[in-house]
């Protein structure tokens, strides 16, 4: 029998992965057993310990029960990082023997504990990660496998659109799948213009979507990245202006020094980064101590209006803000040389 471990961040991610593998597992025997009959579910997430330590010692117990029929099944412990070692003690003792009549699927959003990692790899479980990749490309071939696997074929540029909108919130694609195959069938090649009706809100973004629209002088979609980020919820007005002075200062540190490499930069600003390093640096050039000066002026004034300042929307004043940021640099552009290292303070 097989032991399954769904891991990541995200919870609604992990839950959607759980379902899709037990139902795979259910799909695959051969049986006349009802779902309810061949299928337990638990929660090691629940909010006291005793419900917990239940849940598990529970969980355990049906694992160790041979069906009255004989036939296999499916046992699911839910978010088993929410639960104490004490409290999935009873778990790792089964691992260490486990039944060969059930399959196990457990998840986990956090994480665990040394103990219960080496019980489950000890017994030879199967570790499936949620988290999406990073990197744009591998991104897309995400996002693309999503679509195969529920038998959707989508053209590129309507994957892009999905891509973009959902920003950094990917929990919300399987949602967004159920409700196109439900709507097209398989039998459609989905365009832009069949998926854009269904997107709803944008999704979060990275902060530094904001911070390269803004260096790129790309007022419409830094105000867009804005926007974004502010009307999710998940950032205020003054963490944005954080980010937006955390990046400014950077950019400050460099103004002086001799710098002719990424490596240069990275000594002065921290990370490790090669991409990043030559980011700044080639924006530094760029904007030159002038222009880097007057932003962190705008920033600083926009920062008293925030706390009162002026008596306008916080949401207006960041907008105000971020378009005369990227109005930043636009002046140097005509004068730049071919130097290879940065400008002297004078």
């Amino acid at each position: 029998m097989t032991i399954h471990l769904i891991v990541g961040n995200d919870p609604r991610l992990v839950s959607d992965k759980v379902s899709e593998i037990t139902r795979e597992l259910i799909k695959s025997m051969d049986t006349k057993e009802s779902r309810s009959t061949i299928l337990e579910t638990h929660d090691a997430g629940a909010p006291s310990s005793e419900l917990r330590d239940n849940a598990i010692r529970q969980a355990v117990a049906s694992a160790e029960t041979m069906s009255l029929f004989g036939e296999e099944r499916v046992v699911v412990i839910r978010e088993i990082s929410d639960a104490t070692v004490a409290e999935l003690s009873t778990l790792v003792k089964y691992l260490e023997q486990p039944s060969d009549s059930t399959h196990l699927v457990v998840s986990a959003s956090g994480k665990l504990a040394k103990s219960v990692s080496d019980a489950l790899k000890r017994a030879g479980a199967t570790v499936i990660s949620t988290e999406p990749p990073q990197r744009r490309q591998e991104l897309v071939t995400w996002f693309s496998e999503k679509f195969a696997e529920s038998d959707l074929s989508i053209d590129a540029a309507a994957l892009n659109d999905v891509i973009d909108w959902l920003g950094e919130d990917q929990a919300r694609l399987p949602g967004l799948i159920d409700i196109l195959v439900s709507t097209f069938g398989a039998s459609k090649k989905l365009t832009s213009d069949d998926v854009t009706p269904f997107l709803g809100d944008a999704g979060s973004v990275k902060p530094w979507d904001l911070t390269d629209a803004v260096d790129a002088n790309d007022s419409p979609l830094a105000l867009e990245m804005l926007r974004r980020m502010l009307r999710s919820g998940e950032f205020h007005p003054l963490q944005v202006m954080a980010i937006l002075h955390t990046h400014y200062l950077k950019l400050l540190r460099l103004d002086g020094p001799e710098i002719h490499s990424a490596a240069d930069v990275l000594t002065l600003i921290g990370g490790k980064s090669e991409f990043q390093g030559r980011k700044y640096l080639t924006q530094y050039r760029r904007m030159g101590s002038g222009d880097i000066s007057q932003a962190i002026g705008l920033l600083s004034r926009a920062d008293i209006d925030l706390r009162g300042g002026k008596d306008l929307q916080e949401e207006l004043t960041m907008e105000i803000l971020v378009a005369r940021l990227c109005r930043m640099g636009t002046s140097n552009k005509s004068s730049r040389t071919s130097k290879t290292s940065s400008p002297k303070r004078r």
